[in-house]
């Protein structure tokens, strides 16, 4: 889940739902600020752990940052919801529940929300979490110097968030803590999914003494929150060692341990797993479909639906040909997602028609986008001056690298779009963190990309995508209707209005052709068959608090 288990851009992985990295390659630090006072500084990254005790997963990338005011990939979110927490969390049942804030009050006619604190949490460092600490944390997402590229997406609803971002303001106004245990949050109109928002990392408590111990930034040595896991190790292009929190005010986790190697390429996760060296692993579907026929592994084998949606953007800043509506057009009717699901992908995933995903409330299941119909796409792009391609500047179709699967996807669209309007493209295999700066500067003209839901609204796939005015939009789209019918609905009060409004808005955003929605999500994984108690949403997995594993299968 853009998640909290959310996955947003690329893939979460198996473990699911630009900041200050190692400089060192293989370099391990033992955490001394994350330590329980009274215990050495390195006796937990070190020692042995018992048998059963370590949870051992893949982590599908390089961390791109270590701290929560500036991640936006799925891989790294997972990581810091095990390490960080919030006021308010996801429960197995895809409901919003209290975490370090116990309860709260909503009032002002929906525009003020009163966050209770608990009595008993604290940091890694042994410290109290005060709501001091809150309006420390949130404000700093959205300082200036911070230059969060994510914050103003989930915090621009808080009275003054933009003003002070913008430096137009010594603080934020709408960020108040009346007293220790109280924080106060007010909103500029009431909005239904505000408070999921809040499950973000932008709203995760970090400690301020650690963060300004090492200059405002957070490091290894400062990533220090509130969660069920501590950061003890990371060694670059290595792996990353989490050990429980045992003052966790739910209780420790069962797990000792979580051991996260980096493991770029999924035929070695794969090969790691079989190997018995990792307990959960996703499964690629150059993978799956001898995973499928063989006895032994076929029982390991999970699946499970998301709602994220798989996409082409076409670029309109980068690329002045897809300022034509006509060719973006041509470009969807090309475009044979039957093809793609079925030869690619093992036929596992939905086909998107629309952007809102199954399983997010308001998806309009008999909602029909544009067709495949690749000689109206020749038609539209010779009436657009570009027969059969030609006159077109060279195009190059952007993905991540080091993923089969989407690699494999593209080169489908490469010849699907040569073959059908006779327009040639270069692919273009980028690494994950060089991808998403691109993607943020508006940068690739054509890209391969998913989003997922960070919250189960219509809103965070469409206002928060395509709007004119969203961050997340550096694609130049810009449609007013589509505007007015998002900034009608992020208001309403009324559910059935509001998914009313946003499915009229989705059409219009299909039409145009910004994107090109491919297919839902499915993620396969290969399980230990040892393993309990994993809990999950429909956005992925939730923290491995209660994890262990049986004595026998």
């Amino acid at each position: 889940m853009r998640a909290r288990t959310r996955s947003r851009n690329g893939f979460a992985g198996a473990a699911g739902v630009a900041g200050s990295l190692l400089g060192a390659a293989g370099l391990a630090l033992c955490l001394a600020g994350c330590d329980p006072p009274g215990k050495g500084a390195g006796a937990s990254a070190g020692a042995t752990k018992a048998p059963g005790t370590v949870l051992r997963l893949a982590q599908l990338a390089e961390p791109t940052t270590l701290d929560p005011a500036q991640v936006q990939d799925g891989p790294t979110i997972e990581l810091h919801m095990h390490v960080f927490d919030g006021l308010v969390r996801w429960t197995p049942e895809n409901k919003l529940a209290p975490a370090l804030a116990e309860k709260w009050e909503v009032g002002n006619g929906g525009k003020t929300y009163t966050f209770h604190l608990r009595p008993d949490v604290k940091f890694h460092n042994g410290r109290t979490v005060t709501a001091g600490d809150f309006v420390y944390s949130l404000t700093r997402s959205l300082s200036p110097k911070t230059a969060s590229p994510v914050a103003l997406v989930y915090l621009n609803d808080i009275v003054g968030a933009a003003e002070y971002r913008d430096g137009k303001a010594e603080s934020v106004k709408g960020i108040e803590a009346p007293d220790e245990r109280t924080l106060k949050l007010t909103i500029d109109q009431p909005k239904a999914y505000f408070l999921s928002k809040l499950t973000y990392p932008t709203a995760y408590a970090v400690c301020k003494e650690a963060v300004e111990a090492t200059g405002g930034a957070v490091t290894a040595e400062s990533m220090i929150g509130a969660g069920p896991f501590r950061l003890t190790e990371y060694r670059r292009a290595d792996r990353l060692i989490l050990d429980a929190n045992k003052e966790y005010y739910e209780g420790a986790p069962k797990l000792e341990r979580i051991e996260r190697r980096i493991l770029l390429d999924g035929g070695t996760r794969h090969d790691k797993f079989t190997a018995g060296e990792l307990d959960i692993t996703d499964v690629t579907m150059a993978s799956y479909r001898a995973d499928a026929q063989n006895p032994e592994l076929k029982p390991l084998l999970k699946q499970f639906e998301r709602p994220a949606v798989f996409y082409l953007a076409l670029n309109q800043k980068a690329y002045p040909p897809f300022k034509d509506k006509r060719v973006r057009q041509a470009f969807a009717h090309s475009i044979d997602k039957a093809e793609i699901i079925n030869t690619v992908h093992e036929g596992l995933p939905r086909r998107a028609e629309g952007i809102v995903p199954y399983g997010v409330p308001g998806h309009n299941a008999g909602f029909k986008g544009l067709p495949f119909d690749p000689e109206k796409g020749k038609k539209l792009l010779a009436e657009a001056g570009f027969p059969n391609g030609s006159g077109l500047p060279p195009l190059k179709l952007s993905f991540r690298a080091s993923v089969e699967d989407i690699r494999s996807t593209a080169l489908v669209v490469q010849g699907q779009l040569k073959s059908h309007l006779g327009v040639q493209v270069e692919l273009d295999e980028t690494e994950w963190a060089t991808f998403l700066k691109k993607r943020n500067t508006g940068e690739m003209p054509f890209y391969f990309l998913r989003w997922a839901a960070d919250y189960l609204d219509p809103q965070n796939f469409l206002s928060t995508m395509l709007h004119s005015k969203a961050p997340e939009n550096t694609l130049g789209y810009a449609n007013p209707e589509f505007d007015r019918l998002c900034d009608a609905a992020d208001v309403m009060q009324n559910e059935q209005q509001r998914f009313a409004s946003y499915g009229k808005a989705e059409a219009i955003a299909v039409d145009d052709a910004v994107w090109v929605p491919i297919f839902f999500q499915k993620d396969v994984e290969l399980w230990n068959p040892r393993l309990r108690g994993v809990e999950s949403m429909l956005m992925g997995h939730l923290p491995h608090k209660r994890t262990y594993f049986e004595s026998s299968p």
